[in-house]
């Protein structure tokens, strides 16, 4: 038999032609055959994916039915298999071996020329084809081209197994364009590409070689302002959906056109974009190997140094050790315990999991496991706080008599919950003297905002922030050899460093596979994705070991012998402990597990996701209900983790008893001061209830009053986390649409006081009304006695502010008469808490500081942090209102200390603000812009209700202080559309900026009165300013009366996340427009006064 492209080719191959590019479709001898129904299809489509590699049978049945297979898919693929056989093969005789879709252990491959499967033959062309002639080339790419006919997979391109095929393969057909109209454009062929590029632009508008491609097309074609146009469209979508510049070539073609440089009218030898690289079409296997410190030498001596100056100083320090997965931050924290303790150092390691279901704070639960007090571990299951925890903890090191020293290790904290972080901060705080060194590890690309915020609120502890690179070059020969390579010459190091950027997970297992399998099957095959690499390294041992894996990493980073045992006899039907014990041993022996008496641990997260994520979805859910049976016939187990598998195991026959344990363990969590760290749990219980149809109006009276308290709960969560207040709002109106609808008054009343978190900012988008919202809490407010009716008012109170500003300020204040005596210290928090957020607006801002105290002294008596830091933000927009900023400062840092979860990440925003402003009165106005940049990114990463507002009013600060808001024109007239009371003043001066007077003219006349908030003095910068340019001297008058009493202060800064300079600059212009000389001069000095002041505080804080 012939064998072309590495492919066995007989003449039934020769005359077969499979296509994919478009609908998947069959001929042959160029006849169209019927390939059979859509499942039939779909099995020959998935083997086209396999590019001629064997996929196992499980892998096809799981791919097919979506992870869900019936019990005789087996049957079914094979009968499919058969089928095809016969169509593709008509003359095979019989029992002659198929010699297409041939059966090869552990399943089925395709052996297929290129030239038989259409997307074979592209991929070659695209990849493989002729660099050295442009004109063969172009021939090349055009054939290739042709060959796409739609979606990659046609009908199963939406399928799971599909979509990353069809994602790269589109990738590839992008590459292909670039390179035929890059080709095209200087072979005479401009306005070809000029027509297809503009499809292409439309579908692609951040891909700038299309656009690149497409302006020179159209340049050449004599149409050079529509060049222009093209690069202007491609220059406004990144800065307005990127936030970027484009690119060095996009830039100098820009300026090349404009100077109609003769370089872009002679085509020149054509630089064809390289081509993407060929798909990895061996199978390959890797090992995890045991973990050594190679290549950290220069970040041990970093660390082992500030240990020692925790000691040499009798101070607590904290480092923040940042990698990415698989980067090494582990194995230095190991490596620097072991070494500290050979020192004489005590010392322990948390680890923050990666699952759900562990108690709070259980990486610090972890810690005094280990250390214990006098030498005894500690019951952790006793501590119910983060302030017991904290404090057995400093008990538990206060202890370790002889130490020289304390190191603490938290890993993986970007994993921490709310609780881990609050007992972190207090740690510190009181063991301030001690000497103490906490290394806290994390992935930089996943700490959260809470994380953030911890780590600015403990700078003034921090010693430093070490970033884990790839290895060195002789890291990389270290780590190899300690795997089996003792000889790493030049070609291999490249290999090993241009693989796995010297990432040292990836450098262990890659070294395995080449001291397995050689230097050439490695740099062939070897897939880019780690998880790849493990999961068919695993695929390779025997079938005992990986079952095993599977049943372990059902449970988690680390796993119960006895539970394996157990799923192990319930999914067979022989109970076989000395099997799997072997398969442990052999696990273990293969770097991928280490084990205890009773425990089996994955040696990386990596490892464990790589296994859990292979495990097909009706299997894993089956698992965890069985692993629920498990550990309800175990003492001691946590509730959390009892939850964690009941929610992921749940079935119709079993979602009562899931529903029961996923609220037991969210209700014991909701009651704790780490309310936030509740969320997750309700949200399962709120999909639990889902699944049991008590959304349904047809559902009975008592599922669906629970469905609206596990909703209600949920939104109370997530107000206390504050990182998604677009879902909280959500729930809370479905929670009030079904209470309705069961005609259920105290359900109802429970919907609309849910929101039970402090506030100090806005919860709605835009701050748009919710009319149906605030009229039912209206209604409520007629029969409402209590704390319910303290909580209405508080809740009327936000959903109103910036509305109907004098109503808010009268209900804050009924909220707070309601509450002077109840006895529940957080109905009088809430209350004083809604009255000092009325007072941030003109018409109570002398009282702010009065009211910012008495919120501050409520607070403090509660003992609730979360109100206690909601207090010192107050506290620091009173002192940024008298332009105080060390002491603005000061009080968010104490906030800081002290938050809780939800509570710390909202300061973090804060205080990122506050810089930002600070930058504003520095002067470095290009820092500030990048500064609210990268806030405002960091809040819709977030979710935050409020990132668009931080974001304009960021660039309305930015366009004040450099002279123009003509760019902002567009977003301000989509907003003054829908909420003219916020930005309409600043509207008519970007209207001005951009050259428009008479449409300035007719909003300024239309504009309705500033929204008497936070914002007011901020506006009305604006307001004066645009009055003055349009010389409307009476309404300037009356602006300049009430401007008056806020001489002597910065516009804005009483927000603390704007400042738009003395206010005695714009209330001087007003002047010199009514004619007051005088009073103009006595402003300018008054202005000149406050930047003294600005200056001072500017200094003190060690901003100049």
């Amino acid at each position: 038999m012939a064998v072309r492209d590495g492919h066995p080719a007989g003449d039934a191959a020769s005359a077969l032609r499979i296509s994919v590019l478009g609908p998947i479709s069959c001929e042959l001898d160029s006849e169209v055959v019927d390939l059979g129904p859509r499942r039939q299809r779909a099995v020959l489509a998935r083997l086209v994916a396999g590019r001629g590699r064997v996929v196992s049978t499980d892998r096809l049945i799981d791919d097919l039915w979506n992870g869900e297979p019936p019990p005789k898919a087996l049957a079914g693929l094979q009968v499919q298999v058969s089928n095809l056989r016969r169509v593709i093969e008509p003359s095979r005789p019989p029992r002659a071996p198929a010699t297409v879709l041939v059966s090869e252990q552990p399943g089925y491959a395709l052996r297929l020329p290129r030239s038989g499967v259409d997307v074979w033959e592209f991929e070659a062309l695209v990849t493989v084809g002729d660099a050295e002639d442009p004109a063969s080339r172009l021939d090349e790419l055009d054939g290739a081209l042709r060959m796409w006919r739609g979606d990659p997979y046609g009908a199963c391109s939406a399928e799971s197994w599909a979509q990353p095929e069809v994602a790269r393969l589109q990738d590839v057909r992008r590459s292909a364009v670039e390179q035929w109209a890059s080709l095209a454009v200087d072979h005479g062929r401009a306005a070809e590409v000029a027509q297809v590029l503009a499809a292409e632009c439309d579908d692609q508008p951040a891909r700038e070689e299309y656009f690149r491609l497409l302006s020179l097309a159209q340049y050449r074609l004599g149409r050079q302002a529509d060049a222009l146009a093209t690069l202007r469209r491609l220059r406004s979508y990144l800065a307005d959906e990127l936030g970027v510049d484009p690119g060095p070539p996009i830039q100098q073609l820009e300026r090349d056109i404009l100077q109609q440089a003769p370089t872009l009218t002679a085509p020149v030898a054509p630089a064809v974009p390289e081509p993407p690289k060929p798909p990895s079409v061996l199978p390959v296997s890797a090992a995890v190997g045991r973990r050594e410190p190679a290549g950290r030498e220069h970040e041990l001596a970093t660390l082992l140094g500030h240990a020692e100056n925790a000691v040499s100083a009798s101070g607590l320090r904290v480092v923040w050790l940042s990698a990415e997965a698989g980067g090494g931050k582990s194995t230095c924290a190991d490596s620097l315990v072991a070494r500290l303790g050979a020192t004489g150092w005590g010392g322990a390691i948390g680890h923050c999991p990666e699952v759900d279901g562990a108690p709070t704070a259980w990486a610090w639960r972890e810690i005094l496991q280990q250390i214990g007090t006098r030498g005894e571990p500690t019951p952790v299951e006793t501590l119910d706080s983060s302030f017991d925890i904290a404090r057995r903890v400093m008990e538990a090191c206060g202890s370790q008599a002889g130490a020289r020293g304390i190191v603490l290790v938290l890993d993986d904290a970007h994993r921490a919950d709310g609780a881990t972080l609050q007992v972190l901060r207090q740690l510190v705080t009181w063991m301030a003297r001690s000497p103490v060194l906490v290394l806290v590890t994390y992935r930089a690309s996943e700490a959260g905002v809470d994380l953030l915020a911890t780590t600015a609120s403990l700078a003034a502890v921090t010693a430093d922030h070490i970033e884990l690179k790839g290895l060195s070059d002789n890291g990389i020969r270290e780590l190899a050899a300690s795997v089996g390579l003792e000889s790493v010459d030049t070609p291999l190091l490249e290999l090993l460093r241009t693989r796995t950027d010297g990432n040292p997970l990836f450098v262990r297992e890659l070294a395995k596979l080449v001291a397995s399998r050689g230097f050439s099957a490695a740099a062939a095959a070897i897939p880019r994705g780690v998880t790849s690499v493990l999961m068919q390294r695993i695929e390779r041992l025997p079938a005992e070991v990986a079952t095993v894996l599977r049943l372990a990493a059902l449970f988690g980073r680390s796993a119960p012998i006895d539970g394996v045992l157990t799923l192990w006899n319930r999914n067979t039907d022989e109970s076989a402990e000395e099997l799997v014990l072997d398969a442990i041993d052999t696990a273990v022996a293969a770097g991928l597990l280490t084990a205890d008496v009773d425990t089996v641990h994955f040696n990386h997260v990596l490892v464990r996701d790589a296994v859990y994520d292979s495990i097909p979805t009706l299997r894993k859910r089956r698992s965890h209900w069985q692993i629920v049976k498990y550990l309800e016939q175990t003492r001691g187990v946590d509730p959390d983790e009892l939850a964690h598998h009941a929610a992921l195991g749940a079935v119709p026959d079993t979602i009562e008893r899931a529903l029961e344990l996923v609220t037991v363990a969210a209700s014991a969590r909701f009651a704790t001061e780490f309310t936030a760290d509740s969320a997750d749990l309700w949200r399962s219980a709120v999909r639990l209830h889902e699944m049991a149809g008590h959304a349904a109006s047809a559902a009975d009276e008592a599922g669906r009053s629970a469905f609206v308290l596990a909703l209600t709960h949920l939104v109370t969560a997530l107000a206390f986390r504050g990182d998604d207040t677009a879902e909280a709002r959500a729930r809370r109106g479905q929670a009030l649409a079904v209470a309705r609808e069961l005609n259920d008054d105290d359900l109802v009343m429970s919907a609309l006081t849910c929101w039970r978190a402090p506030v100090i900012w806005t919860t709605r988008r835009q701050r748009i009304a919710d009319t149906d919202l605030i009229a039912a809490m209206t209604v409520a407010l007629g029969r409402a006695t209590g704390a319910d009716r303290v909580y209405l008012l508080v809740s009327l109170v936000f959903e109103i502010e910036g509305i109907d500003d004098r109503r808010a300020i009268e209900l804050a204040a009924q909220a707070v008469a309601a509450a002077a005596d109840h006895e529940d210290p957080e109905v009088r928090c809430a209350a004083w808490n809604a009255r000092v957020y009325t007072a941030l607006g003109p018409d109570l801002s002398a009282q702010l500081p009065e009211f910012a105290d008495e919120f501050d002294r409520v607070a403090g008596e509660s003992g609730v942090l979360a109100y206690q830091a909601a207090a010192h933000f107050f506290s620091f927009l009173a002192r940024a209102a008298r332009v105080d900023l060390p002491g603005a400062v000061a009080q968010v840092q104490q906030g800081l200390r002290s938050a809780s979860s939800g509570r710390a990440g909202e300061l973090v925003v804060v205080l990122s603000a506050f810089s930002a402003v600070l930058e504003v009165l520095g002067g470095d106005i290009d820092q500030a812009e990048r500064e609210y940049r990268d806030l405002t990114a960091r809040l819709q990463a977030a979710g935050a209700v409020n990132s668009a507002e931080i974001g304009l009013v960021g660039e309305m600060v930015i366009g004040w202080f450099r002279g123009s808001l003509a760019h902002l024109t567009g977003p301000l007239a989509a907003i003054d559309e829908v909420a003219p009371k916020m930005i309409s003043w600043v509207y008519v001066v970007a209207l001005l900026d951009a050259g428009q007077p008479d449409q300035a003219r007719r909003v300024a006349r239309a504009a309705p009165p500033i929204s008497r908030d936070f914002y007011w003095t901020a506006m009305s910068v604006f307001h004066a300013r645009a009055l003055v340019r349009l010389e409307m001297t009476e309404a300037a008058r009356v602006l300049y009366t009430e401007l008056r009493p806020w001489s002597g202060t910065v516009a804005g800064l009483n927000s603390g996340s704007v400042a738009f300079g003395p206010m005695d600059v714009v209330l001087a212009e007003l002047a010199d427009l009514l004619g007051d000389t005088d009073a103009a001069a006595a402003h300018r000095r008054t202005a000149e006064e406050v930047q003294a002041t600005v200056r001072a505080g500017l200094i003190e804080l060690g901003r100049r």
